[in-house]
C-alpha cells in the first residue's frame, strides 16, 4: 500500500485564515438570511415575488395610465412656505422648484411599492450652490443631487430605523441609515408587525397576472381563427385538394370540379364575448383600486353630472392622501436644508387645502349681507390667510349730515321736476314731518304781556305747552319771540 505524499499538504496559515474567513462570511450571510425580518404581505408570498419587481406592473398599459394620472395631479399640486417672506424662504422655494419631480414621484413611490427611500447629496462648502436676485448673489449649502435609491438595498425596521443591507456597501455589514441629513423613508400604511408597508401594485398582482395570460391566449385564439377553416372533399385526388386549400388561403380563390366541394368553417363568436367581458371586468378593477372609482362603473349606457362629480371628488380625496403622506418626508428634507444653513424652520403646505372655497365664499356673503360681522380670526382661520393680509377698516364717524342717497322706490315727480338727490332727501325729510300746531294770536299777546325777558319768555312758553315735541316747541319759541319783536316795536312807535 502506498503512502500518502505529505508533501501536498499546505502549512501555509494564510490559507488557513482565509479559509476559516469564507466560513465565517457564510455563516454570517445564513445567519442573517434565518433572522431577517419576513415580507408579510400574503399575494407577494403566494406569488412568490420580491417586493421590488412589483415594478413590472408598470408596463402595463391600464396600469400605468391610472399611475400616471395620480402622479401628474400630485405632481402639479401647488405649494407655499411658512414663512414666505425672506431671503430664506425664496432660496428653499427655489430649491423645491427645482427638484420637485423627483421630490414627489419619489416620495410617492411608497404608495405603490410600500416604501421608497430618498437620497440626498449636498453641495460642498468649496463649491456652494449660488441664489442670484439682481445684483445680488448669496452662497448656501443646497442639493448637489436628489433622487429615488433602489429599495431592495433597504430594509425599515418596526422601531423606525432604516438599515442600509451588507451586499449594498463598503462595510459588508448592515449598517443603520443617517434619516436626518442623507437618507429619508416614506411608508404607506406601516405597522409594527409590517414595516414595510402597504403595496399597492401588491393587490393588482392578481389582475395584471390574469390580464396578460388572458391577452395571450386570445392572441392565439385569435391567430388561429381568424381565417376561417377550409374543408375540401373530393373523389379524384385527396392531394391534389390539400395543394387547392392551401393555396387558397394565400389567394383566397381556387376552383374545383364539379363532384367536388369546399366548406368554410368560422369559429364561433362565444369565445370573443368571454374574452371582452372578462378585459372590461379587469380594466375596471385596475380603475377602482387606482383611482378609487371608475365613472363607467356600471353606466356603460347612460352618465350624469352627479356621477362625474363623485368621480372627481373621490379622485381628489385619493390625491389629499397622497400629500399627507408625502408632506412628513419632505419636510424633513427642508428641515435639513435650514439646520445646514443655519435658518430658521420653514413649513411646507402642499396642495389647495386653504384655497378660496366657493360654497363658503357664498355662505359668507350671505351671512354678511344679513347684518353678520365675521371677524379677522374667522378669514385667518378659513381661508388661509396671514396676519397682515386683511387690512383694519377704521370704524366710521357718525353721519350727521345728508347721504344724498335715497333708499325709497322710484319718484316720478321728482324726476320730472329734475331734483338733485340732495334736494330729494331734504323732501323725504320734510314730508315725513307732521303738521306743526303754532300758537294762537291770543297765546301770542299773552306770553308778551307776561314776559319781560327772553328767558321769561322761554320759561313761560314751557308752562304753556308742556307736551310738545323738540320741533313742535322750536317753532312756537320762534313764533312768540318774533311776535314780541313786533309788538314792542310797534308799541314804541306808537309812543313816539
Amino acid at each position: 500500500m502506498a503512502k500518502k505524499d505529505k508533501s501536498k499538504k499546505s502549512n501555509n496559515p494564510q490559507q488557513a485564515v482565509g479559509g476559516y474567513l469564507y466560513s465565517q462570511q457564510a455563516e454570517t450571510a445564513f445567519m442573517n438570511f434565518l433572522t431577517r425580518m419576513p415580507d408579510l404581505d400574503e399575494v407577494l408570498r403566494k406569488a412568490g415575488v420580491s417586493r421590488h419587481r412589483l415594478s413590472v406592473l408598470m408596463y402595463d398599459d391600464e396600469i400605468y395610465q391610472c399611475v400616471e394620472k395620480r402622479q401628474d395631479k400630485l405632481e402639479s399640486a401647488p405649494f407655499r412656505l411658512e414663512p414666505a417672506d425672506g431671503l430664506p424662504a425664496k432660496i428653499l422655494t427655489a430649491e423645491l422648484k427645482k427638484w420637485w419631480s423627483e421630490l414627489v414621484l419619489g416620495t410617492q413611490d411608497a404608495r405603490w411599492f410600500g416604501y421608497s427611500v430618498l437620497e440626498a447629496v449636498y453641495t460642498k462648502p468649496e463649491s456652494p450652490a449660488l441664489y442670484i436676485e439682481g445684483q445680488n448673489i448669496t452662497t448656501f449649502t443646497g442639493w448637489q443631487w436628489l433622487g429615488k435609491k433602489p429599495m431592495q438595498w433597504f430594509e425599515p425596521k418596526n422601531d423606525g430605523r432604516l438599515m442600509l443591507l451588507q451586499n449594498y456597501n463598503n462595510e459588508r455589514r448592515d449598517i443603520e441609515c443617517n434619516q436626518q441629513f442623507k437618507h429619508f423613508l416614506t411608508q404607506c400604511k406601516p405597522s409594527f408587525e409590517n414595516p414595510f408597508g402597504e403595496a399597492l401594485f401588491s393587490r393588482l398582482y392578481w389582475l395584471w397576472f390574469f390580464k396578460n395570460g388572458t391577452t395571450k391566449f386570445w392572441a392565439k385564439f385569435v391567430e388561429r381563427f381568424g381565417n376561417p377553416l377550409l374543408v375540401g372533399k373530393s373523389s379524384k385526388s385527396l392531394e391534389g385538394m390539400l395543394k387547392a386549400l392551401l393555396n387558397a388561403h394565400a389567394s383566397s380563390v381556387m376552383s374545383i370540379n364539379a363532384d367536388e366541394s369546399v366548406e368554410a368553417i368560422n369559429s364561433s363568436q362565444n369565445g370573443s364575448t368571454a374574452f371582452e367581458s372578462f378585459d372590461k371586468k379587469i380594466e375596471r378593477s385596475i380603475q377602482k383600486l387606482v383611482l378609487g372609482q371608475t365613472l363607467t362603473s356600471g353606466t356603460d349606457s347612460s352618465g350624469s353630472r352627479s356621477l362625474g362629480e363623485v368621480h372627481l371628488e373621490v379622485q381628489n380625496n385619493k390625491i389629499d392622501a397622497d400629500i399627507r403622506m408625502i408632506t412628513s418626508t419632505i419636510q424633513a428634507m427642508i428641515d435639513a436644508l435650514c439646520a445646514l444653513n443655519g435658518w430658521e424652520r420653514h413649513l411646507i403646505v402642499i396642495g389647495d387645502e386653504k384655497s378660496l372655497n366657493a360654497p363658503k365664499a357664498d355662505r359668507d356673503v350671505k351671512l354678511k349681507n344679513a347684518g353678520a360681522n365675521l371677524s379677522q380670526q374667522y378669514f385667518l382661520r378659513e381661508y388661509g390667510l396671514q396676519e397682515g393680509d386683511i387690512a383694519e377698516t377704521p370704524q366710521a364717524a357718525p353721519n350727521t349730515q345728508f347721504n344724498a342717497l335715497p333708499h325709497r322706490a322710484f319718484s316720478f315727480k321728482a324726476s320730472v321736476q329734475k331734483q338733485s338727490p340732495e334736494q330729494q332727501e331734504v323732501e323725504e325729510l320734510t314730508d315725513g314731518q307732521g303738521d306743526l300746531q303754532l300758537l294762537s294770536n291770543e297765546q301770542i299777546k299773552q306770553l308778551a304781556a307776561e314776559s319781560d325777558t327772553p328767558e321769561a319768555l322761554l320759561f313761560n312758553l314751557s308752562q304753556l305747552i308742556p307736551d310738545a315735541t323738540q320741533s313742535q316747541f322750536t317753532a312756537s319759541l320762534d313764533q312768540a319771540l318774533y311776535a314780541a319783536d313786533v309788538l314792542g316795536y310797534a308799541t314804541a312807535v306808537k309812543g313816539k
